[in-house]
């Protein structure tokens, strides 16, 4: 399975998210290939450095983080390939350019974005698929 995979699944199955960590590893390691704009890394260190702050994770934590982020293999498509279609769509949908650069690379892609984004899911349905929902299919 090829997917887009958003910052909040990586982010649960790294950090081991009591209601949705397992079933966010269970889909990285499902899939053959992730995808993900190269922002996602700014993401997932920004929800690092917000589970140290508040005494989530111990910051001694973080070099294993990382290692693990890497370990992923997730191919980052670089964020100047997606901007424009991004920025377009974001104001159409009215959503946030971030989260629309994931929905853009999935369209370009033809394939879905495993998001737990409810917000984003309802506003772009055909591509947006909750992570559970891609382990069903």
């Amino acid at each position: 399975m090829r997917v887009v995979v958003d910052t909040d699944v990586v982010a649960a199955a790294l950090l081991g998210e009591e209601r949705r960590g397992a079933e966010a590893a269970r889909l990285l390691a499902k899939a053959d290939v992730l995808l993900a704009p190269s922002h996602w890394k700014a993401e997932l260190a920004n929800v690092f450095w917000k589970a140290v702050v508040f005494g989530a994770v111990p910051a001694d934590a973080l070099g294993d983080l990382f290692r693990a982020a890497e370990l992923l293999g997730i191919t980052s498509v670089d964020v100047s390939e997606l901007w424009r279609g991004a920025t377009s769509r974001a104001v159409t949908l009215r959503q946030s350019a971030y989260d629309v650069l994931f929905v853009e690379l999935a369209l370009r892609e033809g394939v879905p974005m495993a998001s737990y984004d409810r917000a984003l899911a309802t506003k772009a349905p055909r591509v947006v698929v909750p992570p559970g929902r891609l382990l069903r299919a």
